[in-house]
């Protein structure tokens, strides 16, 4: 292959769009990729001026800048630091990153420009920058504004039965459920705050699941989740879901506790998921159907375990597991 051959081949399979620019501003060469960008044709940029390919409001100057970046040989990045616009001729404009480089062909110079349209990239870094934001209001509202309501309320429920006359007694006990309701729309909020638009996880399925069960429960219990479970398969994560929120349901209804630990384990061996409780334990004859028949047919159906058994020093402890 000759050099024009290869020089042309080049050009045409480049990812990113090229450009050769005159002293006078002229476009010379275009390749394919460039015309894409422009949502024209190699014919259309070969002969216009390269400055038409700016924003309306950034030309102003260009052709003094220009002139100055041809009396220095070398390449350069352009706009280290700021965002570069480009504009179609239709007027819409995009986010680009420009790399210059000075030639010299048969002794006039001439500039090759490198444009890349960075549009994902972009909406990569607001939408991170937006999730931060989201988790920073997300943790000053869990880690002040929910405590201290929690703390209200916990207040009002140690005077509560001492209240004299009856109508204090019932105001605070209204004001005890407004602040319960506020901590439930809160920690809502929040845990939206935490959702990608577009899928919410795992992880956060189970939090919200755990809090939304805060106000039957009396207290708040203690999750901890590994950080890899968002991972996990979709057929086990709905059967994990249905066993935690049976599981909530039993405590609710039944034990009569103060305190509730959920664990989940992900390892090489499968997934485990523990709660304890400090209730009043099982019965003496447990029934064998109803939520612990559905907890332990989830367990099989995916070649599992499920048992239950008594906690230490009381309550009650719910073992399941399945392989991954």
């Amino acid at each position: 292959m000759d050099n024009d051959h290869l020089a042309a081949a080049l050009l045409d399979s480049s990812p990113d769009g090229l450009l050769l620019v005159d002293a006078d501003g002229s476009i010379t060469v275009a390749n394919p990729k460039m015309a894409s960008l422009f949502n024209c044709t190699v014919e259309d940029l070969v002969g216009s001026s390269v400055d038409d390919l700016l924003p309306t409001n950034y030309r102003r100057g260009h052709a003094d800048r220009r002139a100055e970046f041809g009396k220095h040989d070398g390449e350069r990045q352009m706009g280290s630091g700021l965002r570069l616009y480009a504009q179609r001729s239709d007027g819409s404009s995009f986010p680009v990153e420009i790399s210059l480089s000075l030639v010299r062909i048969d002794g006039a110079p001439q500039t090759i420009a490198t444009v890349r349209d960075v549009t994902d990239r972009e909406e990569t870094v607001a939408q991170m920058a937006m999730l931060r934001d989201r988790e920073r209001i997300a943790r000053d509202l869990h880690d002040m504004v929910i405590q201290r309501l929690f703390a209200a309320g916990m207040s009002l429920q140690a005077v509560q039965h001492a209240a004299k006359p009856s109508m204090v007694a019932e105001r605070i006990t209204a004001t005890i459920n407004e602040l319960d309701n506020t901590i439930h729309e809160l920690r809502t909020a929040i845990f939206q705050l935490g959702q990608n638009d577009e899928r919410r996880g795992l992880s956060s399925q189970i939090t919200e699941l755990v809090h939304d069960r805060v106000r039957h429960l009396g207290f708040e219990p203690w999750v901890h989740l590994p950080s890899d479970l968002d991972n996990l398969p979709d057929f086990i994560a709905d059967q994990l879901v249905a066993t935690i929120t049976e599981g909530l349901s039993n405590v609710v209804r039944h034990a009569e506790a103060a305190e509730m630990t959920i664990r989940v384990e992900l390892d090489a061996n499968g997934l485990e998921l523990v709660i304890d409780d400090d209730g009043k334990g099982l019965p003496d004859e447990p029934k064998r159907s109803g939520g612990l028949s559905n907890m332990m047919w989830r367990a099989a159906e995916l070649g599992g375990s499920c048992t239950v058994g008594p906690n230490e020093p009381k309550g009650t402890r719910l073992q399941w597991s399945v392989p991954v």
